[in-house]
């Protein structure tokens, strides 16, 4: 699923401000604001364009710890999914199936270290299928971009 330039344009003002006006898009790239809207449309229905959101500064709102955990699973898990079990603890922003010598890589946010203990010991540690994980926890963000084809997906720490 390639984009052009014009799409990528359209893609990063959406971005930046996802409630920019088709109109104020339209002027800067120089196109009709029909033709913006046609081709938002259709980066919708082509689920490139997935979800409009407000991104939030977890750090005004009291979530000052950022964590990534490294989690070996047992296998077999015995029809336990434990991706999905992870989706649902408190403050987990992403879960990945990973290759390696551990399993999965779950960023998480919480107001503190020591929430993030109890997150960890009353959570995560009890899935069944858990037998082991390794905290990495961030001291500072310097960049928290998302590259995609050429169009930068601003994001906010």
């Amino acid at each position: 699923m390639s984009i052009d330039e014009t799409d990528q344009r359209i893609l990063s003002f959406l971005l930046r401000a996802a409630t920019t006006p088709k109109a104020e898009i339209a002027r800067a790239i120089g196109f009709a604001a029909s033709v913006i809207s046609e081709r938002i449309k259709r980066l919708e229905k082509r689920q490139i364009i997935r979800s409009y959101e407000a991104r939030l500064d977890a750090r005004a709102l009291g979530y000052s710890s950022l964590a990534y955990v490294f989690i070996t699973e047992r296998k077999p898990t015995r029809g336990v999914n434990t991706g999905e079990i992870l989706a649902g603890v408190t403050g987990v922003e992403e879960v990945h199936k990973i290759a390696g010598d551990d399993c999965f890589l779950v960023k998480i946010r919480a107001r503190d270290t020591e929430e993030l203990g109890a997150i960890l010991d009353s959570e995560i540690n009890p899935i069944e299928t858990v037998v082991g994980t390794r905290t990495t926890i961030v001291l500072q963000t310097v960049k928290e971009d998302v590259v995609l084809g050429g169009v930068t997906l601003l994001g906010t720490s």
